[in-house]
């Protein structure tokens, strides 16, 4: 396995949350541009999801945000 240094950037987002969720930060989290369509949202929300389940030893507060972050950007897709 190919080990990472500290000192090496991240390959992930290391901020917080923000306090009210944007749509970027809502692409962000589910790994998809903002204006992506419903299939795609709902395909990575479920590949997220199922890795990050509270039943599946996931985090209650990164699936809630997981969730909305798929709310967010479905309510305003067109299609």
């Amino acid at each position: 396995a190919k080990r990472i240094s500290a000192s090496s950037p991240s390959l992930y987002y290391e901020g917080g949350f923000e306090q009210k969720m944007s749509r970027r930060e809502a692409g962000l989290i589910l790994g998809v541009s903002p204006s992506a369509g419903k299939a795609k949202i709902r395909t990575a929300h479920r590949r997220i999801i199922i890795l990050n389940h509270p039943g599946k030893d996931g985090s209650p507060s990164v699936a809630t945000k997981i969730n909305e972050a798929k709310d967010m950007l479905e309510s305003t897709v067109k299609n």
